[in-house]
This record gives C-alpha cells, structure tokens and sequence, in this order.
C-alpha cells in the first residue's frame, strides 16, 4: 500500500516521541491523519505544530483503557473521513522496577495499555475494515516483545503478547484484505523513559547517541504500511539477535543472559542505596 492523498490513516499515542514522527512522515506524504493521546495539552500542542506545514491532521484525546473514548474515536474518523485505511496502534509505556515491588494496579495498567489498547483500538476499526475488505493495521512492538529486557517483566509480557497477538490476527484477517504487522524498535531517544522509575537506570552519554531516532522508526513504520511485512525489527539487524536467542540459546546465555542479569543486579544495588539513605 502507498500513502497517498486519499489514504486516512489513525495514529495513537501521538502527540510525541515515535506516534508524532510517524504522523508526520505520512502527512508528508499527503495523507489525512487522526492523532490521538490521552494528554490533552500535549495532543493540542502538537495539533497546532503540525497544522503549521499541513492542513490534513486532526486530533481527538482518546485513553486507549477506555472503551468510549476509543469508539468515539473511531466513530469520529468515519464520520468524517468515511473510512481508515491505516490503524496505527502506538500507544504504551513502560517502568524499570523489580516485579515485586510493581502493585497490582500498576501491571494491570501496564498490560491494558501496552496490550489491551491496542486490542480496544483494532477491535473498533475492523469492522468498517472488514466491510470494505481493505486495511493496514501497524502495532508498535519493541524488542522487548523478542527477547528479555530487564528489569522490565511486564512490559516484556505485554510486548511478547502483542508480538503473537499480531501474528495470530494477520491469519485471521487476510481473508478480509486486512494486512497486520508489527514493528519492534531497540532504544529509541524519546520521553519514553521518563516514567519516575526510570530514574534509577544511569544511560550513558554514547548509549543515548547511539539511541534510535524517532524518524528513524517511523520511516520503519511507512515501510511495513508499504510492503505488509509481518514483522520489521529497528534496526534491522535485531533480526538477527531474535534469531540466536532461538536456535543458540548457548549463544544467548554468554552474552545477553549475563547483561540481563548485570542490569537486575544493578537495580537491586541501587534499592539497597535507597534503603540506607533513608534509614
């Protein structure tokens, strides 16, 4: 598929970071697109940017844990464009603490967002979909749904579910003329990592250079809308890191296992600092 003038694409999560990059790739390429997020200020924010150098964006808050508020989303886009041609289901969030200490409020919050919302959102949009037998469905993944990213558990969880969700749906789906994929970005340099718990993770200054820009995983995104490719690792040479996780878990165990458990121990020293700085 190519975007185009009359393609009318839905990008959740969209109001910074990787959703506000993709959406502009695709208005770039002249086509109408929905921007959704559940910050009000920041959506209206970036709305206004963007319709500075585009005139086809618009924008409706939308918590993607609420069914309502997705619906009416929904409902709003074919109102007004009769149709969406691209569902990109962007929306997540991530925290960096040890499972035990993570409530239960907070994994289930975790899981609806990173998982549910992206069921809520696709569950809306198929319909008139399936109706016209057309349509891409673009999830964001994250390496993290391929091999483990501590001390991330239910992240992981809820992007190794999305991983297999997308897959079971794009055999589900194609006798519609529906294509899912999912695109599985590395470390990407966004506001991603803002989330309170992140403040005890240190990132070096190369390692944020070296971090994926936005633009760079949107331009991934654009790719998997214009090919239908199952699964698009970024960058690309993740592919094959996923693919010695499985066939060489001896290979696995050298290198990644004992990062994953460096990153855990490193986590545990710094509550043990905590710990004492408070008694």
């Amino acid at each position: 598929m190519t975007l185009g003038e009359e393609a009318v694409v839905v990008v959740t999560g969209g109001s910074s970071g990787i959703g506000r990059s993709i959406a502009e790739a695709c208005l770039e390429r002249g086509a109408t697109v929905y921007l959704s997020s559940d910050n009000a200020v920041r959506l209206h924010a970036t709305w206004c940017e963007l319709r500075e150098k585009f005139r086809h964006v618009e924008h409706e808050v939308c918590d993607v844990r609420k069914d309502q508020e997705v619906n009416k989303l929904i409902s709003r886009v074919l109102a007004s464009s009769g149709r969406i041609d691209v569902l990109i289901n962007n929306a997540g969030y991530a925290t960096y603490q040890p499972f035990v200490e993570t409530s239960t409020a907070e994994i289930l919050d975790v899981l609806d967002v990173n998982l549910g919302g992206v069921m809520r959102c696709t569950r809306a949009a198929l319909p008139s979909m399936m109706k016209r037998r057309s349509g891409r469905i673009v999830n964001i993944g994250s390496i993290g749904g391929e091999i483990i990213i501590t001390p991330n558990a239910v992240y992981c969880g809820a992007k190794h579910g999305l991983v297999a969700w997308s897959r079971a749906m794009r055999y589900e789906l194609s006798r519609f003329g529906i294509v899912v994929s999912v695109v599985c970005p590395g470390y990407t340099r966004t506001a991603f990592h803002d989330h309170p718990t992140f403040k005890r993770r240190t990132i070096s200054r190369s390692a944020f250079r070296k971090g994926l820009t936005p633009r760079r995983v949107a331009d991934s995104v654009i790719r998997a809308i214009r090919t239908g490719k199952s699964i698009v690792y970024v960058p690309w040479w993740h592919r094959h890191l996923v693919a010695l996780s499985h066939a060489a878990p001896w290979a696995r165990a050298i290198v990644w296992d004992r990062l994953a458990l460096r990153r855990v121990d490193s986590l545990y020293r710094e509550i043990a600092a905590e710990t004492r700085d408070l008694q």
